[in-house]
């Protein structure tokens, strides 16, 4: 593999000389070449930058000097360049992939380093100042990519940590191939620990599976050790990764034995809320929202569901079907429906719930309001999700029938939730649907 990369700053690449990088360079497998962007100026004065159009802060990188080297590259690797500057080599040619290192970019994953560690020739663009002259990333970039959310002084440390890992994904790089699949992020997973010798170290013990000579309880122990390292600092990983019965069965293991900091509860009011022409109403309980949410929340984990129904003759007919249901004959005939209407109580009014909850749990909650209309203040899901890590208690969330809850309750409540968006405009989910969706959003580790 051949890499190019250009930048201001040649000499931050020293590095690449030394360890895996270096020795792969030494033994023929990498051949690194770092290009001085000032080396591909016209003027005298090898100026790489200018103020930038419409004004602002700093200076950009030109896109001259930056076309000139990547041009001179591609005709060092034998590839070829069509008029107009646009790159298009032939089939046959090599094409490399041009990237551009930048915040704005897509993230840099292990997936994606295994797939540039297949290309024969990458050229790495180092910005530096306000950034690079964006027609750069139009006609030259085929690929830009971001280490993560911050921002560094230049793009050379970026470059280096992408040049580094996709070298040491390179046939012979590593002196052992199985170490670069059983790496962290390779099989979707955080790695496992590792141990050496000595077997005791200051009262700390190297496993007892690990020296035991047992290859499948190790590999079983491996495994389980990847899951819960990935469970605790990356769970978002778990989305996605390819786990088999055994390992989804792990986890569940391990959300169960996590205990929350918080508790949430949750309450369907029926009362006061808003109908079309946005009058305060009272609406009818209804056979599916006493079901559906209910499932929702024995999924989620929500500490209770109230109803909130000031209608006697309502709360009657809904406890006639919870006792169906939770006691009679729907009990035998669906345990699981059973299981999760346990947790569903009546209430005539928000102050009755609050007070249930203050006398049980010994604090008030905190009142979560929700809606389809973006309020002043409204908080995002994640926020929402780390204040209550970190600040711990009771939440109450309030869920509205009709056309949404009525002003009243939206000023009563501490934290108002953003609307739940699609992929257009429209913005009228039933409220089993909603009820769903913010709770997979609140709820979930990698909310």
């Amino acid at each position: 593999m051949r890499i190019d990369i250009l930048t201001l700053f040649p000499a931050m690449f020293t590095p690449l000389a030394e360890s895996m990088v270096g020795r792969a360079r030494e033994h023929g497998l990498l051949s690194l070449n770092v290009h001085n962007i000032r080396d591909y100026t016209a003027d005298k004065h090898r100026i790489t930058d200018d103020r930038p159009y419409g004004g602002g802060a700093g200076m950009v990188m030109k896109p001259e000097p930056i076309f000139a080297a990547v041009r001179a590259i591609c005709a060092s690797a034998d590839a070829s360049l069509l008029a107009g500057g646009d790159f298009r080599p032939p089939a046959t040619e090599i094409k490399p992939r041009i990237i551009v290192a930048s915040p704005q970019g897509r993230p840099y994953t292990q997936e994606l380093a295994q797939e540039l560690a297949q290309e024969r020739q990458l050229i790495i663009i180092c910005g530096h100042y306000e950034g690079i002259d964006e027609r750069v990333m139009e006609s030259l970039a085929t690929d830009i990519i971001s280490l993560g959310d911050f921002v560094l002084t230049g793009g050379e440390t970026a470059a280096l940590a992408i040049t580094d890992s996709v070298a040491r994904l390179l046939p012979g790089v590593l002196g052992h191939e199985q170490s670069a699949l059983e790496e962290s992020f390779t099989a979707g997973l955080l790695e496992y620990p590792h141990y050496t010798r000595p077997p005791l170290f200051e009262g700390h013990e190297v496993p007892a599976v690990l020296q035991s000579g047992d290859h499948a309880a190790i590999a079983r122990w491996r495994r389980e050790q990847a899951l819960a390292r990935t469970f605790t600092y990356r769970p978002d990983m778990l989305a996605t990764a390819p786990l088999t019965a055994a390992d989804a069965a792990y986890v569940a293991t391990l959300r169960l034995a996590q205990k929350q900091p918080f508790r949430l509860f949750m309450a369907l009011l029926h009362y006061p809320v808003l109908n079309k022409k946005k009058q305060v109403i009272n609406t009818s309980l209804t056979n599916l929202d006493l079901h559906d949410i209910a499932r929702a929340a024995a999924t989620y984990g929500v500490a209770r569901y109230y109803l909130v129904q000031p209608i006697e003759a309502q709360r009657q007919l809904m406890t006639d079907l919870l006792d169906h249901w939770r006691t009679g004959f729907g009990a035998r005939y669906n345990p699981d429906r059973q299981q999760a209407l346990e947790t569903v109580k009546l209430a005539p009014d928000i102050e009755e719930v609050c007070m249930e909850i203050t006398q049980e749990f010994a604090t008030p909650p905190r009142l979560i309001a929700t809606s389809a209309q973006d309020g002043t203040g409204s908080i995002d899901y994640r926020a929402m999700r780390r204040r209550m890590e970190s600040e711990g208690g009771n939440y109450l969330l309030l869920l509205g029938t009709g056309w949404g809850l009525a002003e009243e309750v939206l000023q009563k409540a501490e934290f108002r939730l953003r609307p739940i968006y699609g992929v257009g405009d429209y913005n009228h989910l039933s409220v089993r649907s909603a009820a769903s969706v913010i709770l997979d959003r609140l709820m979930t580790i990698d909310n």
